[in-house]
């Protein structure tokens, strides 16, 4: 119950709190860096999974991406959080991003009818075999945000503040764009009955793209990736770490659309409301790109 995941996100958040202050000299420098916040994201994760298997690629992915990027932000800049520069800035979207959808995940489950028996039936591993592949998890959110640690590390040289500017702005144009469409279906379905007859969402950003905020995140994450473009210089591991990542998250953003418009065709196919909007929004994700 709600009592329960409280519980452990508090208990999540202890060991976190302990991890950060342990791993903060291989953050600020150093080729381990990586590997902390892979262990600050896994001291999330693993918890979570261990509760809920799920939560290791939604409540998990959501909460790991704010801490680990809290624990940058106190560890470069502890003073002058919200001063406005862009490294700033850039880590302050991924708090904002993730705190916004772990909690989001975790309202629609006790909120929408059947969402928190549907999370259940994923606990299909026993809890021990779980550990494992949250920590794989937690590297590949790792991976996500280390073009953050490599901007904060100001390793750039001329050039950094540029593309940091257009790297932080196409990281919260996606954050927004996540999130309204989100909040969009969320307010849509949170009512509805059964999952026979298509309710929407049919306009607002969903005539941008079937799934807005599929398009909202691979924004978010591919504006973090150009925002550290300039700082990874001749460095090879956050060239890869980060290239990985990227690529890991369009090859999840693009798969899930498959799956989704297939059940949607195979569930709302033939009524008129479903039949008209797919004819009107041909793009899946990005605009214009059927």
């Amino acid at each position: 119950d709600a009592n329960n995941q409280l519980k452990f996100l508090s208990k999540a958040l202890a060991v976190t709190i302990a991890a950060i202050t342990a791993l903060k000299s291989s953050l600020v420098s150093g080729p381990l860096g990586v590997l902390s916040l892979t262990a600050i994201a896994s001291a999330i994760v693993t918890p979570l999974t261990l509760y809920r298997q799920a939560y290791s690629f939604s409540v998990g992915y959501g909460f790991s991406v704010a801490a680990m990027c809290l624990a940058m932000l106190f560890t470069f800049n502890p003073s002058t959080i919200f001063s406005g520069s862009m490294p700033n800035l850039l880590a302050l979207s991924g708090v904002f991003y993730g705190v916004r959808l772990g909690l989001f995940l975790l309202v629609r489950e006790w909120t929408v009818a059947g969402k928190a028996e549907s999370v259940k039936k994923f606990d299909k591993s026993p809890p021990l075999k779980r550990i494992p592949f949250s920590i794989s998890v937690g590297m590949f959110y790792a991976f996500l945000c280390t073009p953050i640690l490599h901007v904060l590390r100001g390793s750039g040289g001329e050039g950094v503040a540029q593309i940091t500017n257009v790297g932080v702005t196409i990281a919260w144009i996606g954050a927004l764009l996540e999130a309204i469409a989100d909040t969009h279906k969320f307010v849509v379905k949170r009512n509805a009955k059964d999952n026979i007859n298509f309710l929407g969402p049919t306009g607002g950003v969903y005539l941008l793209s079937r799934h807005p905020n599929y398009l909202g995140e691979i924004m978010f994450w591919s504006g973090i990736f150009v925002s550290g473009l300039s700082s990874f210089g001749t460095q090879i591991i956050p060239w890869i770490c980060s290239s990985l990542g990227l690529v890991g998250i369009f090859f999840i953003m693009f798969g899930a659309t498959k799956r989704l418009d297939k059940i949607q065709l195979e569930r709302y196919g033939g009524q008129a409301k479903y039949d008209d909007w797919i004819g009107k929004v041909t793009s899946p994700i990005i605009p214009f790109i059927s």
